[in-house]
């Protein structure tokens, strides 16, 4: 009887909420239609409950404090949760909350907000905002299969670690502000960027500003104001690989003052510069990556020196591998330099052209390579396979 009672109490609250309430074995379903309140709603659920919502606009800014699954109604068009260019269309503050399916538009702030661990954040379209969503100082959050469109930041992370981020339509995030971009790190490790795909976002579709030990895999990135990827202020320990970058205006992927990443199996193609590495960024490696019909393959300058680049493809660039003077002590081999206008350009001191054993392979290939340059001398060319 006790159990029955609770369930009338529930029904009776929501009805008076604007909203149905249904008792299920784990808590309350909860249906929200047109013209009634989502947050008096929420307010109104216990945590675990579910409340769905019916297609309709909704003019509402949602603070969300308890863990509840809030969805749209399944085999609708998606609700519109209109932030009302006031603060942020929803703010979640605890964990275990999961949004998915609604249309989120125009937070004069963020779209959607995320100042608690677990969250999952699924299939929602995101637009008209400063940030899509901001996770601030979150955990073990996912991302997963948005639509992340203009905006001024598409995702945002400050001090929040080992979330994932996967799948994601990301694009156009450009707005003529300062720093925009598609994806945005701050202060943040131990996250998983896989399988996005980004487009357009203004300065850079994935940068990474003093945060280490994050993975970026298998990413399509295309037709940025500056990079394609952008590594800065001491992002360190990060991998960086599998990713797609092309027609992006000044580089595919940009280390600056980064150090000890790893850029593997990365492709990149028209782009002035595949791969760039500038302001002291030091001891990274390069290997297996595939760069082609670019301004310069690769590029170190700036101090950047004790990078290891073993085993990529240069083929059809401006420059294969070009060294500026201020880049010594790089050790290069095993690399295919094909058919480049110039395949490798040394202006810098002490960079090593082969291991001992094993140079690079030529398309101008001789018995001694004399890299163009400098000093620079492979003393062990290979003949291309």
């Amino acid at each position: 009887m006790r159990g029955a009672f609770e369930a009338i109490n529930i029904f009776i609250i929501l009805l008076a909420a604007g909203a149905a309430a249904v008792a299920i074995a784990d808590g309350a379903a909860y249906d929200v239609g047109p013209g009634e309140s989502i947050q008096e709603a929420v307010n109104a659920a216990s945590s675990g409950d579910i409340i769905t919502v019916q297609p309709g606009a909704f003019r509402e800014n949602l603070d969300i404090g308890k863990p509840l699954t809030i969805q749209a109604a399944a085999g609708a068009s998606r609700p519109l949760l209109d932030g009302r260019s006031l603060g942020c269309a929803l703010t979640l503050r605890a964990e275990g909350i999961s949004i998915t399916g609604f249309d989120i538009r125009t937070a004069r702030r963020t779209g959607l907000l995320v100042e608690a661990d677990r969250c999952v954040i699924e299939n929602n379209t995101i637009s008209g905002c400063l940030d899509g969503i901001l996770l601030d100082n979150s955990r073990a959050a996912l991302i997963v299969l948005n639509d992340i469109n203009n905006n001024t930041n598409g995702i945002t992370l400050h001090g929040s670690r080992g979330n994932t981020i996967t799948r994601n339509s990301i694009r156009d995030n450009n707005i003529n502000e300062e720093s925009d971009c598609g994806i945005f790190l701050a202060y943040s490790s131990d996250n998983l960027i896989l399988g996005n795909d980004l487009r357009e976002n203004g300065d850079t579709s994935i940068s990474l500003r003093a945060s280490g030990n994050n993975t970026i895999r298998g990413n399509s990135i295309a037709d940025n104001d500056w990079y394609g990827i952008c590594l800065s202020e001491s992002s360190s320990h990060n991998l960086i690989e599998d990713n797609y970058a092309t027609g992006n205006r000044n580089s595919g992927i940009y280390l600056d003052s980064s150090k000890e990443n790893v850029l593997r199996a990365n492709r990149a193609l028209d782009n002035p510069r595949g791969i760039y590495l500038s302001y002291d960024s030091s001891d990274n490696l390069l290997q297996d990556n595939n760069l082609s019909f670019n301004g310069k393959g690769v590029q170190l300058s700036g101090h950047s020196s004790n990078n290891t680049l073993e085993n990529n493809t240069a083929k059809e660039n401006g420059f294969g591998i070009y060294l500026s003077f201020s880049s010594g002590w790089n050790l290069i081999f095993s690399n295919h330099l094909l058919d480049n206008d110039c395949n490798a350009y040394d202006m810098g001191q002490s960079n090593r052209w082969d291991n001992g054993l094993v140079g690079n392979y030529y398309s101008d290939l001789g018995k001694i390579f004399y890299i163009p340059g400098g000093a620079g001398v492979d003393r062990h060319p290979m003949t291309e396979p």
